[in-house]
């Protein structure tokens, strides 16, 4: 069993090498890249932003899912952002807007760990949230591999949440709970 975990993750890391290990930062200039400060953060996936002329917003991040704060590792989720973000500049890549008019996006953190770091990878990496399949196809090719790939092996290493033995999904909680 050892040993094909092991293949397995020795796969998975040649793949995710073949595809770039981060992805590519908006450029400094590129075209919708917005520059902001965050301000807040209230879950593992959603930040509050401030940008240079003041004015805030609510940024979901993109493609992922972390748990609500009132399940296991919803806290985790949170401090494990805001340590990383809370009011640091960071470059947001809009990704269009949610059903409550909050903006999707990317977040690059610049001094991340790998910097620049794609947030919601970052947090996929550190078991603390789930790839986002039913909005997968909205990803660019190279990214939705990197994610469900980061989701994989966190789990076959269980990482952060995958070491539950049944974590439940954010999106099945709030069904439930609502």
């Amino acid at each position: 069993m050892a040993r094909l975990r092991s293949r397995w993750l020795i796969l998975s890391v040649w793949l995710g090498v073949l595809l770039g290990c981060s992805g590519a930062p908006p450029a400094a200039d590129g075209a919708g890249a917005l520059a902001v400060t965050v301000i807040a953060v209230h879950d593992g996936d959603t930040l509050r932003v401030r940008d240079g002329t003041g004015r805030e917003r609510t940024v979901r991040l993109a493609v992922i899912d972390a748990p609500e704060i009132a399940q296991p590792f919803g806290e985790q989720a949170r401090d494990a952002v805001r340590a990383l973000v809370q009011g640091r500049l960071v470059r947001l890549e809009p990704r269009g807007h949610d059903r409550y008019g909050r903006l999707l996006a990317v977040v690059w953190v610049p001094d991340g760990p790998l910097a620049p770091t794609d947030l919601s990878l970052w947090l996929l990496q550190q078991g603390l949230a789930w790839h986002y399949r039913a909005h997968a196809d909205e990803q660019p090719l190279p990214e939705r591999w990197q994610y469900a790939l980061a989701e994989t092996i966190a789990r076959a290493n269980g990482v952060g949440l995958w070491v539950q033995p049944d974590p439940q999904p954010p999106w099945a909680w709030r069904r439930l709970n609502r």
